[in-house]
């Protein structure tokens, strides 16, 4: 099983340190909500097919 959360790259932000610094303050605030999702899954009460389109879900959602 697997998915693909796409996010932007706060590497490629370009603008003052500020700026910057919010980019990657951004991304891991998506990270931290999606991670946070996926660990709250039941998981072991979801069958195989449902579990993937929640992961997918979670990428388009949060």
């Amino acid at each position: 099983m697997s998915a693909h959360w796409g996010i932007p790259d706060p590497a490629a932000v370009d603008g003052p340190e500020v700026v910057k610094r919010q980019a990657f303050a951004d991304t891991l605030r998506m990270l931290t909500t999606r991670i946070g999702i996926f660990v709250n899954l039941p998981s072991r009460s979801l069958g195989r097919l449902t579990l993937q389109k929640r992961l997918d879900a979670i990428g388009r959602d949060s």
